[in-house]
């Protein structure tokens, strides 16, 4: 007996009523490229006003994914690259749950696969690349009114991402203390996660180890659960540990898709907050651990460059539940030649949530014997904790 899909109810059928378990999360789609993910967003956007969750991964991740949670009132699938997409769709009614609406993008423009898809196995709808709005907005928004279930984010930890706009505006050197100022200061259960898999500065900067937890995080996200975690989280004090990878750089690393939503996802079951050191080279995981945040933080230093690399990276497509503004901090502020404070903000037309001095002296001083230099009395200390309460950290009451 084929596999089909016990499908959701079908809007242009008047009896036909749609009745959602409660338990249920309203929607999650799965891109295999960026470009389309942009576009379902865009598509999904007035429908769903507080976000969509779409995540960019091969169908085969999806799957996995799917599998392992409980399955949303919608789904939508990319079948792109796959080079039996019937069979891929029954491979997907195996871990769907009845009563859920499936919606199909990909390649095959085949009016006999359209036809087998959507009238015998059960998929509501099936558009084929190259998409465009319109075609979305027509043949998909139907399926999402009156409107399943916004998915917001997961209970549990904030998960906080640290990106530069470009090398050497102190994107670490922010992150590892923010890290410490939540963990340390505010008493809240932190983990200080590095991007970059091959420097390991991060856990430098907090002088403990990098370990190869990381790496196998991403490589085999099936295998992420709370004792991956325990073992490969360093201790940097007692509700602060690091996260953090020192491969080589000749080496090869099979970086999973699906492997930074499956790593957030257990670090925030263990952690009051994930703050993420993103970097400014924008790899592949960095980049997902901006789409995955609640809230980005974007560090600029004050020169011209700064300025010009900021609108680029301020566009970045957002995130389910993600804030639309991001926090903007200026950094190194006053330093000798730099712009001022007040050119920078006119130019970028806002105003900075935090500003940092530049205080290189300090820095270099806690940078050689690995210790936080927001543990010192002082401006960079007070800049850090604006930086903390800007992102949501609050003080506990034992704090």
């Amino acid at each position: 007996m084929p596999r089909t899909f016990a499908g959701g109810p079908d809007p242009d059928r008047p009896g036909d009523i749609r009745v959602a378990p409660k338990t249920r999360a309203g929607f999650i789609g799965f891109a295999g490229d960026h470009a389309s993910a942009v576009l379902l967003h865009e598509a999904f956007e007035p429908v769903v006003p507080k976000g969509t969750e779409i995540h960019v991964v091969p169908f085969r991740t999806a799957l996995g994914l799917l599998s392992a949670m409980t399955t949303p009132e919608v789904v939508l699938v990319d079948l792109s690259g796959e080079p039996q997409p019937i069979n891929a769709i029954l491979d997907l009614a195996d871990v769907v749950e009845p009563g859920t609406v499936v919606l199909v993008i990909g390649e095959s423009r085949d009016v006999g696969f359209y036809r087998a898809v959507t009238k015998g196995m059960g998929v509501r709808e099936y558009l084929p690349k190259p998409l465009t709005r319109q075609s979305l907005e027509q043949h998909f928004l139907k399926w999402m009114k009156p409107g399943p279930a916004v998915v917001r984010a997961p209970r549990g930890g904030r998960l906080i991402s640290l990106a530069g706009v470009r090398g050497g505006v102190g994107t670490t050197t922010l992150a590892a203390n923010l890290a410490w100022v939540i963990g340390a200061e505010m008493r809240r259960h932190t983990v200080l996660l590095d991007a970059d898999l091959t420097m390991g500065t991060a856990a430098l900067t907090l002088n403990v180890k990098a370990t190869s937890g990381l790496r196998t995080a991403l490589e085999l996200p099936e295998r992420v659960d709370q004792l991956l975690i325990e073992r490969s989280a360093q201790t940097a004090g007692e509700r602060l540990h690091v996260l953090a990878a020192a491969e080589p750089l000749d080496g090869s690393m099979e970086y999973g898709a699906g492997g930074a939503l499956m790593l957030c996802q257990a670090l925030r079951q263990r952690y009051n907050f994930v703050i993420a050191d993103a970097g400014a080279r924008q790899l592949p995981f960095a980049r997902d651990l901006q789409l995955l945040a609640e809230q980005r933080v974007i560090i600029v230093d004050p020169t011209s460059l700064a300025v010009r690399n900021f609108e680029k990276i301020s566009q970045m497509m957002h995130g389910a539940g993600q804030l639309r503004k991001p926090t903007v901090i200026l950094n190194f502020a006053d330093r000798a030649g730099g712009l001022s404070q007040a050119r920078m903000e006119q130019m970028l037309g806002l105003r900075f949530d935090a500003v940092i001095p530049d205080l290189a002296r300090l820095l270099s001083k806690a940078a050689v014997f690995g210790e936080p230099a927001a543990a010192v009395k002082g401006p960079f200390r007070n800049a850090v904790f604006a930086l903390a309460k800007a992102v949501g950290a609050k003080l506990t009451a034992e704090g």
